[in-house]
């Protein structure tokens, strides 16, 4: 079976520079939460805050840049991501001065190269689609896809379908700038039982 399978069920499409990311490992419940009911700081989630620059009352979050900067390869290029659009959070500064600040509620936020804090919540009316990467999944060698990362995509789309979403899911695994790939969920369906 040839890699350009994948070329069956993904199409090439634009996106958007000014959209921003918030990557989360997968899992199904975590997703639901979020789509159903937006993104939410540690606070929040009565989370322990454990190290990172966002704290308790901030969501870290990436943008594109061309070339790519840290913060996008680091929190998108594993995981999957969800797109946020028509938010307007705060950029990071690379000042060692604001580092007193993580703990805090203040809106001087410090973080990785160009990543972006947004304050305590982010409905998910401002999420527009999900990054899922994978084409960087499949197994060259192997001439397949590794079938725990193609089973969370698939279930990714039926979760989807349960709640009654309707929001693309983009592979960006072989991203250019602002062309990458759209998948397209009924035909992944179709095409799934040849490579489970």
């Amino acid at each position: 079976m040839s890699n350009n399978i994948i070329d069956k069920f993904e199409e090439e499409c634009l996106i958007s520079l000014d959209y921003f990311y918030h990557s989360t490992d997968y899992n199904k419940h975590k997703y639901k939460s979020i789509l159903t009911d937006g993104i939410k700081c540690n606070k929040l989630l009565n989370n322990f805050w454990g190290g990172t620059y966002n704290g308790l009352y901030y969501i870290s979050l990436s943008k594109i840049t061309i070339p790519d900067n840290e913060c996008f390869l680091s929190y998108s290029k594993n995981r999957p991501s969800f797109i946020i659009s028509g938010i307007s959070p705060i950029k990071c500064e690379d000042n060692d001065s604001y580092e007193y600040y993580i703990y805090t509620e203040d809106s001087r936020r410090t973080g990785v190269d160009d990543e972006y804090q947004y304050y305590y919540f982010i409905k998910n009316t401002y999420i527009v689609g999900i990054v899922y990467n994978l084409y960087d999944c499949f197994i060259e060698n192997g001439n397949c896809f590794s079938k725990k990362s193609l089973k969370n995509c698939l279930e990714l789309i039926n979760l989807l379908d349960e709640i009654n979403i309707k929001m693309p899911i983009y592979d960006y695994s072989r991203r250019e700038n602002i062309m990458a790939h759209e998948i397209n969920k009924e035909k992944i369906k179709y095409y799934s039982k040849k490579l489970l």
